[in-house]
């Protein structure tokens, strides 16, 4: 390749030499043209260089396209060349900033809106890691979605996420729901910013406290007497009967709402006289493997025949059908475990009790089965509620206790029954 040393100008370039491939400036250092391949019977493109070596001898060398002959005045060129020769001189690598600038420039012009990176957000990441991915895909169709989904990320500010999409929650009295959709956009923001969506996430630095407020744990557990308040009012104030055997389960059994609502005929053993709840409804990491055993006592067997005889004609798998799905056959799916903390919310001044969750029904047995009249020990009631034992008894405590769960469930379901008339 045949290189020269003359000045760079118009005539220069514009009458290179067949044999010449590149011609470096006789005035600024580093500055040189390099001429393309001749194609029929066109000029060859020219391209302009500056070329540099940042950090001495053995630091990096860099070749930093300036444009083409023809595409870009000469003289622009030279007053950009000196410019960035100051700035070298001054340290700044000028091609790294201007890879930063074109790649800020990419995300500028090719930005996706927050909904597209909410869909690969629960593709990728919350279908795969979520045992309960349906959760956040109703959260933010009910809450973020609507209000800033067609935004462009190159466009959302913190502040349009806190006034359109957080402050409202809160504001209709749901500061822990506000806590939980910001701990989902930051996670799902981060993931913007791995796959090279976003420059950074604008809620780093977003505090919980400062959106949703300090969150204390419930520690709500109804009394005896509120119990039978609840269960002798709930038939009279036209909640459906799914919803109220759901109920009296949590509250007979101690397990957790989606491991009632969801809960099939076939995993009742009457027999050996046993539910047991499969994996994927036991709260554990998605790919966990631990069942849960429910010893089945006689206040149980009451309240299942008498759902089988309720909904018969549906011919369900489910205990709990529900019979007022959208896409499919009533029975064809069991009530949403939301029906639960949905419909005591709607009734809650008219059950006469101070405001309680189902998931309080399941502490309140726990509380119950430790009064005197039953008087469990703590280790048979963790193992009721299905808790891994800690520390030392984790690792050497394997028993399962299962004769005295069952004695616990049946003295308590007993008290139950014989004060409480609508659990006959």
């Amino acid at each position: 390749m045949a290189t020269v040393k003359i000045l760079l100008s118009e005539s220069t370039l514009s009458n290179v030499p067949a044999q010449i491939k590149r011609i470096n400036d006789t005035k600024l250092s580093g500055f040189h043209a390099r001429i393309g391949k001749v194609v029929g019977s066109s000029k060859p493109r020219i391209a302009l260089y500056l070329n540099y070596r940042l950090g001495g001898a053995k630091g990096k060398q860099r070749n930093y396209l300036l444009g083409y002959f023809g595409e870009r005045d000469l003289k622009e060129v030279r007053k950009e060349v000196e410019s960035l020769k100051g700035k070298i001189a001054a340290g700044e690598d000028v091609y790294e900033t201007k890879q930063l600038s074109i790649k800020q420039q990419f995300i500028e012009d090719h930005s996706p809106t927050v909904e597209l990176l909410f869909s690969e957000f629960l593709k990728r990441y919350i279908k795969p890691k979520r045992k309960d991915p349906d959760e956040i895909e109703r959260m933010f169709a009910k809450d973020v979605l609507p209000l800033i989904g067609a935004v462009k990320l190159k466009d959302i500010t913190r502040r349009d996420i806190i006034s359109k999409v957080l402050d409202p929650i809160t504001d209709r009295g749901s500061g822990t729901q506000a806590n939980k959709t910001l701990s989902i956009l930051k996670q799902m923001f981060d993931f913007g910013v791995d796959r090279d969506l976003l420059q950074g996430n604008p809620l780093a630095s977003l505090k919980r406290k400062n959106i949703g407020g300090e969150e204390k744990s419930r520690t709500r557990a109804l009394e005896f007497e509120e119990i039978l308040q609840v269960f002798e009012r709930l038939p009279k104030l036209g909640v459906s009967a799914q919803v109220i055997y759901a109920l009296k389960f949590i509250v007979l059994t101690g397990c957790r709402p989606q491991e009632v609502t969801g809960a099939k005929w076939k995993e009742f053993d009457f027999n050996k006289m046993m539910w047991t709840i499969p994996a994927e409804r036991v709260k554990q990491k998605k790919d966990g493997d631990r069942i849960h055993k429910v010893p089945i006592n006689p206040n149980m067997v009451i309240l299942l025949d008498e759902l089988r005889a309720a909904f018969s004609y549906l011919s369900s798998e489910y205990v709990f059908p529900s019979t007022t799905c959208i896409n499919v056959k009533p029975g064809e799916q069991p009530i949403d475990r939301h029906s639960l903390s949905k419909a005591i919310n709607r009734k809650h001044k008219e059950l006469g009790v101070p405001k309680f969750v189902p998931h309080d029904l399941r502490r309140t047995l726990a509380t119950r089965l430790g009064d005197k009249d039953i008087g469990a020990s703590p280790i048979v009631v963790e193992k009721i509620l299905n808790h891994e034992l800690q520390g030392v008894q984790k690792v050497y405590n394997l028993q399962e206790y299962m004769e005295e769960r069952r004695q616990a469930l049946l003295d308590w379901g007993t008290k139950l029954t014989e004060n409480v008339i609508s659990f006959r």
